[in-house]
């Protein structure tokens, strides 16, 4: 099988299995289709490993050690083995080991075959009638050459705009789905729902980007971005924004982490003080005893989310923003457990 061929498997198989669009990591898993080869010398992986690819060349056929389990089993071991130490190569770690193995496993499509289960000398040929296996360089080759081309385009352009689970909400266009998308990237990216409904209050239409804060009930807690208003977008009767339609995008990267904070009769401006960073959205949840708050001075907004819910002795707070919490209750002395989600932007 030609080399372009190699690195159009390995190369798509790792953008579709990894969900990335990223170039390092198709680069990476394409480079890896190359490796098997190694056992030939006129190969690439041959002319730049020319002393490993003389020993397999000597000692073993072509498409033998190096083009089996047992080597995707080498290969996944050293380069996962390197990420426990270096846990930012976990990515390339899978781009590697899985470009590998498609790699010599589409070998398996080709006339002479492959040893997948070395050290045994049986090859693994498919199909079964010879006349339908490929050669290296013919004409059938190149037809499928033309097909790889077009997966492989569509699977980057799927990946490039938020993989296949984002591309299946879009066409459900349903909080189940948009719940998938938040689920599987909302961890480390921005996710932004694209809505389409009624405001509770007056009716008029919504049809606009929420960036999507957390989940809540039947739908999930929204800011807008323009306004930095918080919205509870569900179908909910306690919800600000009726959703007939949403679908979810996966934006730039963020990352967003929880953390517990225990107040003991503190202030909770003190208490709450240090995760005021920058480039960080930050909301607080929990529930605070108090003596003789005065209710009074909290903001009241009946068309936005209430993220703040207090009576004199007790305030119950839901995706409320730093600045506002510190703005209107940082004084003020209280004693219970607080939730405080981060979300820190690297754009």
């Amino acid at each position: 099988m030609l080399g372009i061929s190699h690195l159009l498997i390995s190369g798509t198989a790792s953008s579709l299995l990894l969900q990335t669009a990223d170039p390092v990591l198709i680069a990476v898993g394409a480079i890896g289709g190359l490796l098997p080869d190694v056992d030939v010398s006129t190969s690439p992986a041959g002319k730049v490993f020319p002393w490993i690819s003389g020993y397999f060349q000597e000692t073993m056929p072509h498409r033998s050690m190096t083009h089996s389990i047992v080597a995707s089993a080498v290969v996944a071991i050293a380069s996962y083995g390197t990420a426990v130490f270096i846990p930012q190569f976990i990515p390339i770690a899978s781009a590697l080991t899985i470009g590998y193995t498609f790699g010599w496993f589409a070998d398996c499509f080709t006339r002479g075959g492959v040893e997948m289960f070395w050290p045994s000398s049986v090859r693994c040929v498919c199909p079964g009638n010879r006349n339908l296996r490929l050669k290296t360089g013919s004409n059938a080759e190149y037809f499928v050459l033309c097909i790889l081309i077009a997966i492989a385009l569509s699977a980057f352009s799927i990946n490039s705009k938020g993989g296949i689970l984002t591309q299946f909400n879009r066409l459900i266009a349903s909080t189940s789905g948009v719940q998938g998308v938040y689920n599987s990237s909302g961890s480390t990216h921005k996710i932004v729902a694209n809505i389409k409904g009624v405001r509770a209050g007056d009716r008029s239409k919504v049809d606009g980007q929420f960036q999507i804060i957390q989940p809540n009930g039947t739908g999930f807690i929204v800011l807008e971005p323009n306004t930095n208003k918080l919205y509870k977008a569900a179908t909910d009767p306690d919800s600000q924004i009726v959703i007939e339609q949403i679908t979810a995008d996966v934006s730039t990267p963020a990352i967003t982490t929880i953390e517990s904070v225990f107040v003991e009769d503190q202030v909770i401006g003190e208490a709450v003080a240090k995760f005021n960073r920058t480039n960080t959205n930050v909301f607080i949840s929990g529930d605070l005893s108090v003596e003789d708050f005065d209710t009074s001075v909290l903001p009241r907004d009946p068309y936005q989310f209430k993220f703040i819910d207090a009576s004199p002795s007790n305030i119950k707070l839901e995706a409320a923003p730093l600045k506002v919490v510190m703005k209107f209750l940082g004084d003020e002395f209280a004693s219970g457990s607080l939730q405080i989600r981060s979300i820190v932007s690297s754009q």
